[in-house]
């Protein structure tokens, strides 16, 4: 009787050692960022790896700098790692697809994360509307001006996103170009999402036009920080209607004091939420519950989900910035 209740008691032990060996292990995540250029993608990482954790996924993340080669190096080995998915924030809209190309013959899913990849079969493309964006950037600077002189600092021509803001820009401007109204006396896209990129193409701007201008409309805030810096050198602050997009911190409390006009936020933590739910369901081979739309990448149909986004001015901080969380009322001295 002891042998067989000792017996019992070995089996029951080792059955449980079992089970517990065979508990499925978290599904590994790779977030490759390409830099922290500016402010807002500090925030893209932590919602991203919050909301991975929250769905169970074990996260493995690299930035690279605005680095090509060490991007691609950075998927390489996280798919030697173990990754099931991969969230790239691209460097390069073309050189990218390499790393698409690696990722599918070790049979790893690509989410392409506010940028597209262009010139593959990519898996999944999130970000914000660019086109809305520019729209929304273009409508509210004409609200207030509807006839002058405007510019156009694009952003970077590497990422698919500049055209994108470029077709949202010009379908607003267009009819106030057709009856004469609205001049656009410069468009050109820059090398990078820069200060720097913004300045060199303000002087450009003014010099060509004598210091005569309406309005600059900037790939982003980042970019608008440049033009901020040349405006205030000619005397110019203030007097020039500047849009940016991302809500910089610094570039919100531009509006706040009149320098900037308009900036657009973008629904980080949706993107991040959606982008995760992806992520976690394709990892675990689970049925896909989301709508997707379709973007095409040159290559492929890619299926996408795009999030309208907010513009911010003076007059909405407190709805749009504060209330969302995304600054809050002591940061920006309210």
């Amino acid at each position: 009787m002891k042998t067989s209740l000792h017996s019992l008691l070995y089996l029951f032990f080792v059955s449980i050692v079992i089970i517990s060996g065979c508990k499925p292990q978290p599904p590994k995540i790779g977030i490759l960022l390409h830099s922290y250029e500016n402010e807002r993608w500090n925030k893209d990482k932590e919602y991203l790896m919050e909301d991975l954790a929250k769905q169970g996924g074990e996260v493995l993340f690299e930035v690279a700098d605005n680095d090509q080669a060490k991007q691609f190096a950075q998927a390489e080995a996280m798919i030697k790692n173990g990754a099931k998915v991969l969230i790239i924030v691209p460097i390069n809209q073309d050189e990218s697809a390499k790393i698409v190309e690696m990722a599918h013959e070790a049979g790893v899913k690509v989410i392409a994360y506010d940028r597209l990849i262009n010139g593959c079969k990519l898996d999944y493309y999130i970000t914000t509307n660019s086109t809305q964006i520019g729209e929304l950037q273009a409508s509210y600077l004409t609200s207030l001006k509807p006839k002058g002189k405007y510019a156009l600092i694009c952003g970077s021509k590497y990422d698919n996103n500049s055209m994108k803001l470029f077709l949202g820009q010009m379908n607003i401007l267009q009819p106030f170009m057709e009856n004469g109204d609205i001049h656009v006396v410069y468009s050109e896209f820059t090398e990078n999402w820069s200060a720097a990129e913004g300045a060199l193409h303000t002087k450009r701007i003014l010099d060509q036009n004598q210091d005569l201008i309406t309005g600059i409309i900037a790939g982003s805030d980042a970019i608008a920080d440049g033009v901020l810096v040349v405006l205030k050198e000619r005397g110019l602050e203030g007097k020039v209607m500047v849009a940016g997009q991302d809500a910089e911190l610094d570039n919100v409390k531009a509006i706040l004091n009149g320098t900037q006009t308009c900036t657009v936020l973008k629904p980080l933590k949706e993107m991040a939420q959606k982008t995760a739910e992806l992520a976690i369901s394709l990892a675990l081979e689970k049925p896909l519950t989301m709508k997707f739309t379709t973007e095409s990448n040159g290559k492929a149909l890619v299926k996408s989900i795009l999030i309208n986004a907010t513009v911010v001015n003076g007059n909405n901080i407190q709805s749009t910035v504060i209330a969302s969380g995304f600054h809050s009322s002591s940061e920006l001295g309210q």
